[in-house]
């Protein structure tokens, strides 16, 4: 009878690419995946996205009132002298307040999503974690009966990554604290030329 199994060099037989199991795709990884294209698609038309904020520092005061804002843009609007200082573009100026006015309500929902999701992993990996703790402490019980001899090897592997993944306490007391960061003042940003005060 000839032999139809296709063979690669020596005596190992070919793999057939239809046996090979495809990667099994939850349905979360479905709705992550689904949300992640829909939000990166979407980000990709947002003018000035990519632009290089790395001098923007994280934590900056709001100056003044989008009001105030909009009063001082109709005041250069209205006279020659100040459009004339070149303070203050109109045009970039409404343009910046619509984009704030836009995008506000998009980035604390966004906000709030993320730290819900965040909420909402930490408890099912604290659900997870305690079930695997309960399990853990009754293998080890199980282990020391004879009948049990193949949970020993669960036990020791458990036991391993449970050392491995929780550094003791006094490693963590006698891992040297990192110095202060420290860094030249920054000054105020845009300080109002009158000696107002910023908005709240």
């Amino acid at each position: 009878m000839e032999n139809t199994q296709a063979t690669v060099s020596g005596n190992t037989p070919a793999v057939d690419p239809q046996t090979v199991p495809s990667p099994t795709i939850t349905f979360y990884q479905q709705i992550a995946a689904q949300l992640s294209a829909s939000v990166t698609q979407t980000i990709e038309q947002i003018p000035g996205y990519h632009d290089d904020l790395s001098g923007m520092r994280k934590r900056v005061r709001r100056q003044v009132t989008n009001d105030f804002i909009s009063m001082t843009v109709t005041a250069v609007e209205a006279s020659d002298e100040l459009t004339g200082v070149k303070q203050l573009d109109p045009v970039q100026t409404r343009d910046g307040s619509q984009f704030s006015d836009a995008f506000q309500p998009l980035a604390d929902l966004l906000i709030s999503v993320a730290h819900r999701l965040e909420l909402m992993i930490k408890a099912k990996d604290l659900k997870a974690g305690r079930g695997a703790l309960a399990i853990y402490s009754i293998a080890k019980r199980l282990a020391r009966n004879p009948n049990n001899t193949h949970l020993a090897v669960h036990v020791a592997n458990l036991k391993a990554e449970l050392k491995r993944k929780r550094p003791s306490r006094k490693q963590k007391a006698n891992s040297p604290a990192s110095p202060p960061a420290t860094s030249p003042a920054t000054p105020a940003v845009a300080e109002d030329a009158t000696g107002g005060e910023p908005a709240e």
